[in-house]
């Protein structure tokens, strides 16, 4: 006859029977704060409603929140953005998130994808001034176009692994950067780029109009002077194509098919072993990335019709700048590319235009006058800021992120390091070996022996 159990192991909550393994969430426990929020942010709705909102927050931290830093601590505004700033992170942003599909999930490296980008961003480029200047066609056939290019050098890529895949897009890469420089001038414009793009109204409005100029045609009245009525068309268009992006990303990478793009990336012989041809997923992997970088170089050149679009976009440091960005902001994550191009262009456009005198008073009349100018050496600036962040957090900025606020939740819990549910978890051994006392096994004790009668 069993005894009933004790209290203390009810107490103690569900037992697991089946070799597993016992966490907070199965002995009846909710978790901390930081794993509800961190479970919560998994979601594909909050995942989409809280791009949104950071997508429209972005010109206001940019010009706004940096505009005070800087007035408050040099009496001026030159750490802020400028209004096309918020537009220029957006569409490298969208290169890097389909990068990140190709390099953060399946753990290849690509050096050509400078190539997806310029492509598109001159066939947007030519499709505005011979085809149509509306954005909305102007990206779809930069997209388009991109497609097959992506099929080809995949194909022919992707039969090699490792550097030499890296290579071998890289080769690919500076074939189409010479040949819109040299042969295809008659195409691209050579080295004095493809200018005088167009750009259409969209939806009746002027890319360059905002809300607030929207508003007043509208209704003859001014909005109230915030910083989300300076929003312009071109910037809520990117911004639109930012949150599609972020959306199809999440849906690519959370399904099976991105599953088996990580299993590829941890083990590609496992995968091959269980039957799946590799290959034709790898080459999948390859195409999506490019399209994406395509979307981003559509973008950049609806963003750059003024200026115009040169080589340089095909350029193999353009691709260099794609593996920054991507590794800067934390491969194998949507948060990641974003975090990464926003630091790389703030970077390259606004410190890199920067100039602080070095001595003044009577070390001037020492040293004589020097004044650093930030704009020879904003790489090296940027060097050092990913030197610093890869160093410390692997990571990267979203690392960094995800490390300090485990941290304020482990001061806040008490728990001293912000555990997350593997630091709670128990290991329960389905099966555990008897107890052993000085080397001599103790057999349990059979039903015949405790009953006191003999085995037949």
């Amino acid at each position: 006859m069993s005894e009933a159990p004790t209290d203390t192991a009810a107490a103690e909550g569900p037992a697991r029977t089946d070799g597993g393994t016992v966490t907070a969430s199965d002995a009846g426990g909710s978790g901390t704060a930081l794993e509800r929020l961190v479970e919560l942010s998994k979601r594909e709705s909050v995942v989409v409603i809280g791009s949104a909102i950071a997508l429209l927050a972005l010109p206001v931290l940019l010009i706004d929140v940096l505009g005070f830093v800087s007035t408050l601590l040099f009496g001026s505004t030159k750490l802020a953005g400028y209004e096309g700033l918020s537009a220029l992170v957006l569409a490298f942003a969208i290169a890097v998130i389909g990068f990140d599909i190709l390099l953060g999930y399946t753990e290849l490296l690509s050096f050509g994808h400078a190539a997806f980008f310029g492509v598109a961003a001159y066939t947007a480029g030519i499709v505005s001034t011979q085809v149509s200047a509306n954005p909305l066609v102007m990206v779809f056939i930069g997209i388009v176009v991109t497609a097959p290019l992506a099929v080809v050098i995949g194909f022919l890529s992707i039969r090699r692994s490792g550097v030499y895949f890296a290579v071998l897009t890289l080769t690919f890469g500076q074939m189409l950067y010479f040949y819109a420089l040299g042969p295809g001038a008659w195409l691209t414009g050579g080295a004095n780029g493809l200018t005088d793009l167009q750009a259409d109204p969209l939806f009746g409005f002027a890319l360059s109009d905002t809300l607030q100029d929207i508003y007043f045609d509208m209704t003859g009245s001014l909005l109230l002077d915030v910083p989300f009525a300076r929003l312009s068309v071109e910037y809520l268009l990117l911004a639109a194509f930012t949150l599609a992006a972020i959306w199809l990303a999440y849906r690519i990478i959370n399904s099976p098919y991105g599953l088996i793009l990580s299993a590829i990336g941890e083990n590609e012989q496992r995968v091959d072993f269980v039957g799946l041809d590799v290959f034709r997923y790898k080459l999948m992997a390859f195409v999506i990335s490019a399209m994406f970088a395509g979307a981003g170089g559509a973008l950049f050149a609806v963003h750059e019709r003024i200026a115009g679009i040169y080589p340089g976009t095909l350029y193999w440091i353009t691709s260099g700048d794609f593996v920054i960005m991507a590794v800067l902001g934390g491969t194998g994550s949507i948060a990641g590319p974003f975090l990464g191009a926003l630091v790389f262009e703030y970077i390259s456009n606004v410190v890199s235009s920067l100039s602080f005198v070095l001595f003044t008073g009577p070390l001037k009349g020492i040293f004589g006058e020097f004044t650093l100018n930030f704009g020879s050496i904003w790489r090296l600036v940027l060097g050092g800021v990913f030197v610093l962040v890869v160093a410390k957090f692997p990571d990267g900025i979203r690392g960094a992120i995800s490390s300090a606020v485990e941290a304020a939740d482990g001061r806040l819990t008490g728990s001293g390091g912000g555990g997350s549910a593997a630091d709670s978890e128990v290991d329960v051994d389905p099966d555990p070996e008897p107890e052993t006392d000085g080397g001599a096994t103790e057999r349990p004790a059979s039903r015949d022996e405790e009953t006191g009668g003999e085995r037949r």
